[in-house]
Parts: C-alpha cells; structure tokens; sequence
C-alpha cells in the first residue's frame, strides 16, 4: 500500500500509536522526526498535545520546573496537564509537548488532612529513604544518566497510593531503561489490609537492532495498620521484599534467555565453519575465476 493510500485519519493513528510505544527518553526525537514527514496539518499542537498528555501518564513522565519536581501519573491527576505535588501540596502545571513544569498553583484543599495525612507524610518520608538507598537517582549531577523520584497520595476516605519512577537513559551509547511502580492500600481503618501492587520495566537497545523488552508485575500482599510511624516501616519494608523479589526473577529471566532465546535466534555457521561474507565484490570475484 502506498502512502497516498492511508487516509489523513489513519496516518493520524499510525502516528499516534508510535508516539505512545516510545521508550522511556526517546519520545522527543520521535516526535521531530514526526515533524518531518507528516503534514503540518495533521500533526498541529492540539494533536500532539493531546497524544504526549497521553504518553506522560503512561510513563509516568517525571517533569520539572524552576523549583518543582512531579510525576504525570493517574493518582496525581487533577485535571489534564495538572498533577498534584503532595509533599509541597501544590499542584504543577505540566506543558506535555515540552514536558516541563511551567506553572504552580497552591492546592492545600486537595491533600488529605488529619491522621490520613499522618500516615501519607510518614510513608513518604520512609519510602524517599527506601528509594535513595535502593535506586540511582543523579538529579545533582548534571551528566548522570539517571532520573527519578517518589511520591506518596492519599485521598480523603483514607487510600494511599504509592508511585516511584525511576530513568536510566543513554541514548548515545543506544540503550535506555525505565521502572514504574505504585502500590495502593487503606488506612481508613486499624487492621490488615490488601496492598495491591504493579511494577512495569520497559528496556530498549538499538544498537544495530532494536530490541525492546516489557516486564509487568503484579502483586499482592497483606499489611497491618496500626499506629503511623509503625505501619509507615511496615509497607516500606513490605514493597522492598516485593520488588528485590522481582528483581531476582528478572535477573533469573535474562539469564535465561540469553543461553536459550538469544541463542537460538542466531545465525549458525556453515559447514565450512566461517562467516558468510555478505560484499558483493568477494562474491563477484569468485564467480569470475570460476569462470574462467
């Protein structure tokens, strides 16, 4: 089918359905490459817009401004392009195309407050300790490849909801990686509660390639609520037995596929044992001593 063939409305979708597969710190350039082969008119800033606010929850895109971090996730959606900032009971103005933080407005009336806003600013100082010790964050360095943050959200009727979001892009040397994790449970109540968990793992290399590999994890455990400070250490310590389980298994899987999918996927050597020259001209050669 040639491109004249494709209505304006399925490129639309084409277009749209590769901007949103896009790993983890490699949207922007698509994006310009977008530019350069659609029509002005059918890739305008209404339409892009409206995709990237897509792709920034998806992957819980962390954007910063002049003194606010955020992370574009369903739980801290207020509006679109707005994300609430608990810790600085804000809420962040998101321009999607550019993702960036381009205004800050202050949001106390949508925080929790009394003993459910106990529980949530205990957790978060517990998990911002857990995430320091167990991922690479390099926000103070500015050649560190390294992104990411955590933050915690709760609502009025007592639910807590956990995200971390974590970046490890080098697109020079053709690889980039992103984590996603959230973890949701209750407070509204003293007693066990179900945490329900997901992790989500999306590795891209493309070196002479293009391989992506998607892991997602999903979860459920049981924790006690009781007093804060003690039911703060208790979900903490619960999401990291969770998440170095998965990362064990992960380890596990690739092992694994390297000396069995990777291996059976590569080209075998012929009888002669040496590889096949793939330039014409060797070939070409051969063919004219043969001849004569």
């Amino acid at each position: 089918m040639s491109d004249d063939e494709y209505t304006p409305e399925q490129k639309a979708k084409i277009a749209r359905h590769f901007l949103l597969v896009a790993p983890h710190g490699e949207v922007q350039p698509l994006v310009e490459d977008l530019r350069k082969i659609m029509d002005k008119g059918l890739l305008n800033d209404a339409w892009l817009g409206e995709a990237m606010t897509e792709y920034n929850k998806r992957r819980f895109q962390i954007c910063e401004g002049d003194s606010s971090k955020v992370i574009c996730c369903p739980q801290a959606e207020v509006s679109p392009n707005k994300f609430l900032q608990p810790d600085k009971k804000i809420v962040c103005l998101v321009e999607p195309i550019e993702q960036k933080v381009v205004k800050e407005e202050p949001a106390a009336d949508l925080v929790a407050k009394g003993e459910v806003e106990a529980y949530r600013a205990a957790i978060a100082k517990q998990i911002k300790e857990y995430v320091t010790a167990h991922y690479e964050d390099g926000s103070a360095n500015p050649q560190s490849r390294s992104r990411g943050t955590a933050m915690v959200f709760a609502s009025p009727q007592g639910q807590i909801a956990i995200v971390i979001s974590f970046k490890n892009l080098n697109l020079n040397n053709f690889w980039s990686g992103g984590w996603q994790s959230e973890w949701t449970f209750s407070v509204s109540d003293k007693g066990k509660h179900k945490l329900e968990g997901r992790i989500r793992l999306n590795v891209h290399y493309f070196e002479d390639g293009n391989v992506q590999l998607n892991s997602t994890f999903n979860e459920n455990a049981e924790v006690t609520v009781s007093d804060v400070e003690t039911t703060a250490a208790s979900v903490v310590k619960t999401i990291s037995l969770l998440e170095n389980e998965f990362q064990e298994r992960l380890e596990k899987f690739y092992t694994q596929m390297h000396e069995s999918t990777f291996k059976n996927m590569r080209r075998f050597l012929p009888k002669i044992q040496v590889k096949m020259d793939w330039r014409a001209s060797i070939h070409a050669v051969i063919a004219e001593a043969h001849a004569k």
